[in-house]
C-alpha cells in the first residue's frame, strides 16, 4: 500500500516544541512529499508506525519513554530505521539520560539491540573509543575519530563517527554496516540551536541520516473571491456584513469589488482572510486556477451554488467554520482551495494538499426531526459513494479502479490513496450543522498518484478539479435524498459495490478477536462476524479506530 513519506516528531507532549520543530522543516523538507506527524507515547507504543514510509524519526525528549516504547523504537532501526536524538543538552545524557532501564544500556544495545553478552568485548572497546575522545573535547576544538566494531560474527557490524568543529555542536554518528544500513544521529545540541532558522544543523542532521531536504519557501496566503451562479444568490443573503472583520480564526472581511478598486484589500494572514465579493461575468470573476464556468456548467444542487475560491488557504476546514460563524444563513457555498499550507486529515493528521488536488469544504444543515439525522455517521459514506460515482461517470470507464477504504479514504484498487474526506458535526437548536471537507488527487503527480494517472493510456478525456467538486456534491445530494425518502438499503448495496472489503478476515487487535466483515449497517459502523462464534454478529464503530487494509487489523487510533 503506497502512502506519502512521512517523518515522526516525539516531543514528549510539549506541544509548543512540537510546533517550532514542524515551523522549522517546513522551509527544509520537499513541498507536496513528506508528511510529518507529531506523535504520541500511546501512538508510538501501540501504532504500526515502524514502516517503509516513515523515513526519520526525530526525539525531541525522553518525556514517558519507557521499555516498551524504546522497544519500539529499537525495532524501527533494526529494519533500516533513521533516528535523530536531540532529547538533550548533553550527549552522554541523550544516550543514558532516562529512567528507562533498557535506556540506561550502553549506546551499543540501545542501537543494535542486543543483550548478547559476545557483544561485551565490542561494548567495552566502544566505551574506550568514547571516553578518549570525550577527554580530548576540552583542549581541541575539533575532533572527527571513526570507530569500527571488528567483531561482524556476533552481531557488530557497526560504523561510529564522532566528530565535532570549531564552534558548533558534538554530533556522533551511527551507521549498520549490514544491508539495511540502519542510522542514527547523536547531538549534544539543544533544539533551539537545531531549529534556530539561520542554522543548517537540522539540515545537515535530516542529510546525514538519508533524508532528502531542500530549500523550501512556504507560499504566501492569498485573498478570497465570493462569486455565485446568479449575482441574485449573493444579493439575497440574509445578514451579509461588508466592510467589517466576522466570524471566527481566519476573520473573514467581505468588500465588492467596486469598493476593492477604491480601497484595496489588506494582505491575507493566518488571521485575516480578505474575500472580494465579484460578479459573475466580471473580469475579477476569473481565475487562471479554477474555471469557474466549468463548474457552475456542472452543478445542479443548491449546495455549490456559491464559491468562495482561495488560491493558497491555511485549511478550507478553518474558513468554512469562520464563514459558517460570521454568516450563518449561507448555506450553499463551498469552500475551494488551490493548495492548503495547513490541511488536516482524520485525528488532526496532516494531509499534503499539493496543487492539481481537489480541495474543498461545505457544509449544511439536517433537522433533527429527519430519519438521517439519526444515523449522522452514514453522511461520510454517502459523501464516498459520491465522489466514487462522480469520477467513474467523468472517466467515462464504469470500471474505473476508484475504491472506498472504510471509514474514509479513496484507494486506487488496494494499492495507492489518492484522496480521503472529514466530517465534522455541531448542534443548533432543531438542527445539526454538518461540515464535509475532502481532499482528492485529480492531476497532481506527488505524492503518490492521482486519478487521471488511473484513466487508461487511450482515454480522451482528462478529469477536471472543477467537474470532480461540482458532480461530487450533485450525487451527494442525490444520495443523502434517497437515503432520507427510502431508508438504508439500496445506498447500502451501493456503497458495497464500491468498497473493498466485502468478506475480508480482519482481526480486532484490542480484542484479539478475529472476524469476518458482513457489510455496513444503518449508521455506516462495520458489522462483523466473530470466527471463534458464528452467531455473535456485531458493529464496530470508526470513532476512534483504524483499519490497516495491509495488515488486516483494526485497532485504537491514538
Amino acid at each position: 500500500m503506497c502512502k506519502p513519506n512521512s517523518v515522526l516528531v516525539y516531543t514528549g507532549g510539549n506541544d509548543s516544541l512540537y510546533s517550532d520543530i514542524r515551523h522549522r522543516l517546513s522551509f527544509l523538507l520537499p513541498p507536496d512529499e513528506i508528511t510529518v506527524f507529531n506523535v504520541s507515547i500511546q501512538a508510538l507504543k501501540k501504532q504500526p508506525w515502524a514502516e517503509k514510509s516513515t523515513v526519520c524519526v526525530i526525539l525531541a525528549s525522553t518525556n514517558d519513554l519507557d521499555d516498551e516504547a524504546w522497544e519500539k523504537i529499537q525495532a524501527y532501526f533494526n529494519q533500516n530505521g533513521k533516528i535523530i536524538f536531540v532529547c538533550q543538552n548533553k550527549l552522554l545524557a541523550s544516550i543514558t539520560g532516562c529512567d528507562s532501564s533498557k535506556a540506561n544500556a550502553s549506546i551499543l544495545r540501545f542501537a543494535f539491540g542486543s543483550q548478547n553478552n559476545k557483544l561485551k568485548d565490542t561494548n567495552k572497546e566502544f566505551v574506550k573509543f568514547l571516553e578518549k575522545n570525550m577527554k580530548k573535547l576540552p583542549k581541541s576544538t575539533a575532533i572527527n575519530e571513526t570507530f569500527r566494531s571488528k567483531d561482524v560474527s556476533v552481531g557488530a557490524n557497526f560504523t561510529v563517527v564522532l566528530k565535532k568543529e570549531p564552534d558548533a555542536p558534538l554530533f556522533l554518528y551511527m551507521q549498520n554496516n549490514g544491508s539495511l544500513h540502519a542510522s542514527a544521529l547523536f547531538s549534544d545540541a539543544t533544539t533551539q540551536q537545531l531549529i534556530a532558522p539561520n542554522s543548517n544543523l537540522l539540515k545537515d542532521s535530516l542529510r546525514s541520516v538519508g533524508v532528502n531536504v531542500c530549500d523550501t519557501t512556504m507560499p504566501p496566503l492569498t485573498k478570497g473571491i465570493l462569486i455565485a451562479e446568479y449575482d441574485s444568490i449573493i444579493e439575497s443573503i440574509a445578514g451579509l456584513r461588508l466592510g467589517e472583520e466576522i466570524g471566527l480564526q481566519p476573520r473573514i472581511l467581505l468588500r465588492k469589488s467596486d469598493v476593492v478598486e477604491e480601497l484595496g484589500l489588506p494582505e491575507a494572514t493566518e488571521k485575516l482572510l480578505p474575500i472580494e465579493v465579484v460578479n459573475r461575468d466580471s473580469d475579477a470573476g476569473t481565475s487562471k486556477n479554477f474555471d469557474f464556468n466549468l463548474y457552475f456548467e456542472q452543478i445542479h444542487s443548491k449546495i455549490g451554488q456559491v464559491v468562495l475560491l482561495v488560491d493558497v488557504a491555511t485549511t478550507t476546514m478553518d474558513i468554512i467554520e469562520s464563514v459558517n460563524a460570521g454568516i450563518p444563513s449561507l448555506e450553499s457555498v463551498v469552500v475551494i482551495a488551490n493548495r492548503q499550507i495547513s490541511g488536516r486529515g482524520r485525528g488532526g493528521n496532516e494531509f499534503l494538499c499539493p496543487r492539481g488536488m481537489a480541495m474543498f469544504n461545505f457544509s449544511f444543515s439536517i433537522s433533527k426531526k429527519s430519519r438521517i439525522a439519526k444515523h449522522l455517521p452514514i453522511l461520510q459514506h454517502i459523501f464516498c459513494v459520491a465522489l466514487v460515482e462522480a469520477a467513474r461517470n467523468l472517466s467515462g470507464y464504469p470500471e474505473f479502479p476508484l475504491h472506498i477504504k472504510w471509514p474514509n479514504d479513496l484507494y486506487c484498487e488496494r494499492s495507492h490513496k489518492v484522496g480521503g474526506m472529514l466530517l465534522q458535526c455541531s448542534t443548533r437548536d432543531d438542527s445539526f450543522r454538518v461540515s464535509i471537507g475532502c481532499g482528492m488527487n485529480v492531476s497532481n503527480d506527488k505524492p503518490t498518484m492521482c486519478l487521471n494517472d488511473m484513466l487508461p493510456k487511450e482515454a480522451e478525456t482528462r478529469i477536471t478539479k472543477e467537474q470532480l467538486i461540482a458532480e461530487t456534491i450533485n450525487k451527494f445530494t442525490y444520495y443523502m435524498k434517497d437515503y432520507e425518502d427510502n431508508g438504508p438499503e439500496t445506498f447500502k448495496k451501493k456503497y458495497h459495490e464500491y468498497w473493498l472489503h466485502s468478506q475480508q478476515e480482519v482481526l480486532l487487535s484490542d480484542f484479539n478477536e478475529r472476524v469476518t466483515i458482513r457489510g455496513i449497517d444503518d449508521d455506516g459502523y462495520l458489522q462483523v462476524r466473530s470466527k471463534s462464534n458464528p452467531d455473535k454478529i456485531f458493529s464496530i464503530g470508526d470513532d476512534g479506530n483504524t483499519f490497516d487494509m495491509m495488515k488486516g487489523l483494526i485497532r485504537h487510533k491514538y
